[in-house]
């Protein structure tokens, strides 16, 4: 009989074993009891989860590891906690089958357990790989998100009076913040009855052409939409930048100081 076979018959008894010889005395355990998960939903993942390493290493089934490791981290589950668990799956595996070859001698060889053993190391990385890209993309898909979020409240027009309102540009702006820059402003600017826009660049680092070419983008469409764009706070690596790529931006009225633009203003 294989061995794939008989881990596929005594999967239950691996499950409950993993459960309560490992699982129920590690902190991550204590920890998920003391924030009010219960006993029985603990039990379940756990249990599902050692089930589905078992039924991989053993060719029953293939789950999908790479959702699974976007699930662990929106659940907020350490990357290496997971590869710690499949550690401990595979350690009960050869546990149990040195344990049943002794009771029972005829079921497999012990060249038998060490080819397995072999076939499983190779198959436990193939599934940590897969875990570990799902785990990675839902975090580059969180920091995008969050990333985003960030970029949409700080690019809010500050109204200054009535009819003027002040765009400050904080921080590094590349090609992506450039675009969602310039798409946030211009949908803030059109809800606001102003009819100039000081747009500061005293805090901005322009990363790129696109950047600037962004910036372009959105005064024209201030101009579009009836607005007097006015720039205060020009770098001067920005404002060589504007004359290199032969920008329209050099031909905008510019100040020193967001205060200067204000004074010029009257205000």
């Amino acid at each position: 009989m294989q061995i794939s076979q008989i881990l596929i018959s005594r999967r239950a008894e691996l499950v409950d074993a993993f459960y309560s010889d490992y699982y129920t005395k590690t902190d991550e355990y204590k920890l998920r009891l003391n924030e009010g998960e219960t006993e029985e939903s603990i039990c379940s993942l756990s249990k599902s989860s050692c089930g589905m390493i078992i039924d991989a290493v053993t060719g029953e089934k293939e789950p999908d590891f790479s959702t699974i490791g976007r699930r662990r981290f929106n659940d907020k589950t350490d990357i290496k906690k997971i590869h710690q668990h499949m550690n401990e799956v595979d350690k009960l595996i050869i546990t149990k089958l040195i344990f049943w070859k002794e009771q029972e001698a005829h079921l497999y060889t012990d060249v038998d357990i060490i080819q397995f053993m072999m076939e499983t190391k190779d198959i436990l990385t193939l599934i940590q790989q897969s875990l570990l890209e799902g785990f990675m993309q839902e975090n580059r898909k969180k920091v995008a998100e969050q990333r985003k979020e960030i970029i949409q409240l700080s690019t809010g027009i500050i109204p200054i009076t009535e009819t003027i309102g002040v765009l400050p540009i904080v921080g590094s702006l590349d090609d992506d913040r450039g675009y969602f820059m310039k798409e946030k402003a211009i949908e803030s600017a059109d809800k606001l009855a102003i009819d100039t826009i000081v747009i500061d660049f005293s805090s901005a680092i322009l990363k790129d052409d696109l950047a600037t070419k962004h910036m372009e983008d959105m005064i024209q469409s201030f101009k579009l939409i009836g607005l007097l764009p006015i720039l205060s706070g020009m770098q001067p690596r920005f404002a060589q930048q504007t004359i290199q790529v032969g920008s329209s931006i050099s031909k905008l009225d510019s100040f020193g100081s967001l205060e200067q633009a204000l004074r010029h203003l009257g205000i």
